[in-house]
């Protein structure tokens, strides 16, 4: 069963197609919570919930590692989860929703210094090619750059002090996500690192109730609970993508640069649906090309 699921994701180009529609996702996701008005912890709650829901069929199809890093990884992911997602929805909320992805150029950062300190093949490629790993981290640096040009007035200091707890759980999650699934295994392990995360995130929420922010208001609502269904249906999808690209990628801080291409496919949405938008035209452009080129570099 293994083989059987584990052979189609490994085409050499799959992580580029899993992390540039796992980009799309990303500001869709982030747009859709936006629109939806809900406070961050109380929908975390319920999509994490309903997600695990979906996932238990599916993850009693498969053997269950004997693992305790792996199921560690896990429920870090998921505990990262309530604090990440509830900053990164509320910042979406009160301002828009290239602010709540503020993170991604910091977490590729430091995704990628991460992987370098603990990943010694990973030396050992940056030393042997070391003209290849000069042009990624150059287009790392133009398309940071480029972001903090998209809107000038989205990068203040208070937003980035926002977002730094995002940055350290997620950028830390990714690191032991990918040391945790070795691609062969990725078809099985998979289902069930979403399984546990997802469960996770629902029961420490559940345990975070008395210290919940925003007391006041309900933990059920029509409208909360139809959107934490959209939510978990499109967060979903999107984790598949993201662990696809995160295992398979030559190294996990690329798929953090391929997703900073989120605030061009909201600019390019607000575009076509005629939603005012004051982004800057030329910086996503700038965006775009460095993305490109890191392609070229990484595939």
């Amino acid at each position: 069963m293994t083989d059987g699921l584990a052979w189609p994701l490994t085409l050499p180009l799959m992580w580029l197609v899993a992390a540039l529609l796992s980009s799309v996702l990303t500001a869709q996701n982030v747009e859709m919570n936006r629109r939806a008005g809900q406070e961050g912890f109380r929908l975390n709650l319920w999509r994490t919930g309903l997600s695990a829901l979906f996932w238990l069929p599916l993850a009693l199809l498969v053997p269950w590692p004997d693992d305790a890093w792996f199921y560690a990884t896990a429920i870090f992911a998921g505990l990262g989860l309530i604090v990440g997602f509830t900053i990164q929805n509320d910042l979406a909320v009160k301002h828009n929703g290239r602010v709540a992805i503020l993170h991604m150029p910091l977490k590729a950062v430091l995704v990628f210094a991460l992987w370098l300190l603990l990943h010694e093949p990973a030396r050992a490629h940056l030393l042997a090619e070391p003209l290849t790993k000069f042009g990624i981290l150059a287009c790392l640096g133009v398309m940071v750059w480029a972001l903090t040009h998209f809107r000038r007035h989205d990068v203040s200091w208070e937003s980035l002090k926002a977002v730094l707890p995002i940055v350290v759980l997620y950028g830390i999650g990714d690191v032991f996500t990918r040391m945790a699934i070795p691609p062969e295994l990725l078809g099985e392990r998979l289902l069930i690192f979403l399984f546990v995360m997802t469960t996770s995130s629902a029961l420490g929420s559940l345990l975070l109730l008395p210290w919940r922010p925003k007391k006041h208001l309900p933990l059920m609502s029509q409208k909360l609970v139809r959107s934490a269904g959209w939510a978990a249906f499109g967060s979903t999808l999107n984790q598949v993508l993201f662990f696809m690209a995160l295992v398979l990628g030559p190294s996990p801080a690329y798929v953090s640069m391929v997703l900073l291409l989120a605030p061009v496919w909201l600019l390019i949405y607000h575009r076509w649906a005629n939603i005012p938008d004051d982004a800057s035209p030329w910086a996503g452009t700038v965006m775009v090309g460095a993305a490109v080129v890191l392609m070229f570099l990484a595939a």
